[in-house]
């Protein structure tokens, strides 16, 4: 995580405000994230991880948090695609170019995936253009890699 700028911190407080507004329940690993780092940006360096079935790289374009700019707020990407992604779904990052991190907290597709809803992704299609990345918010991050 040294390869985050964070926006700053959260503290418990906010972050159960942020999960009344939403109407979610936030794993532990994440309500850990936004209290260190509220989101934030790669350092000089691009981040990026590679989709598990295709082996496409996808690079980190920002980690969202509470923020009074709207590109980097997760409250205005949320309030935005709430009614396309299900119950317990949410964006919590967009990719350099074009497309979204969401993750899922509860059932059975719960873990973070890669929405590519511009269908930049040559195997995209209206069928499928979402692509699992990990099952946990951790291990997502843990597979962001340097890319000079």
């Amino acid at each position: 995580m040294n390869n985050i700028v964070g926006f700053g911190h959260l503290s418990e407080e906010e972050i159960m405000v942020l999960e009344l507004e939403m109407d979610l329940k936030f794993p532990s690993e994440y309500k850990n994230f936004l209290k260190k780092y509220n989101g934030g940006l790669p350092k000089e360096q691009y981040l990026s991880t590679r989709l598990p079935d295709t082996g496409e790289e996808i690079i980190l374009g920002v980690l969202l948090g509470v923020n009074d700019n709207e590109n980097f707020d997760l409250r205005t990407w949320f309030l935005e695609f709430d009614d396309e992604l299900p119950p317990s779904g949410f964006v919590i990052g967009t990719e350099y170019n074009s497309g979204l991190f969401i993750m899922i907290i509860t059932g059975d597709e719960k873990g973070v995936y890669f929405w590519d809803n511009a269908y930049v992704l040559e195997n995209s299609s209206d069928e499928e253009n979402v692509y699992w990345l990990s099952d946990t918010f951790e291990g997502f991050i843990n597979n962001l890699s340097v890319n000079d």
